[in-house]
């Protein structure tokens, strides 16, 4: 599986809540694997058509800190954010729609 698994990283999205991973603290795990994937040859294709999973390089700790607004209690501009996000993906890229979204993903790692 290793020798045939590709996996394509999107190249939409504006930092620093897409493609900027924050690398310290306990939320690391997301970004070490979004460095690591975006940086790596092994199982990541530029092709989409030679996809098997669909990368969407999010950081919930970036949106957290770029969009939530303390004390507000409040989720929804962050949920209208990734709504958004998915949007944009599935305007631009037929592979969303292929298959509805179900061989894509993203890491998040919070606690709130």
């Amino acid at each position: 599986m290793e020798e045939r698994l590709k996996v394509y990283v999107y190249k939409e999205g504006a930092r620093p809540i897409l493609h900027s991973p924050f690398l310290t603290g306990i939320y690391a795990s997301e970004g070490w694997f979004m460095k690591l994937m975006e940086a790596n040859k092994r199982f990541v294709t530029k092709n989409p058509k030679k996809a098997h999973l669909f990368y969407l390089p999010f950081s919930s700790r970036m949106l957290e800190e770029a969009l939530y607004v303390k004390d507000s209690h409040s989720h929804k501009n962050l949920i209208q954010y990734l709504h958004d996000y998915v949007d944009l993906i599935a305007a631009r890229h037929s592979f969303w729609n292929r298959t509805g979204g179900a061989d894509h993903f993203l890491v998040g790692c919070h606690d709130w």
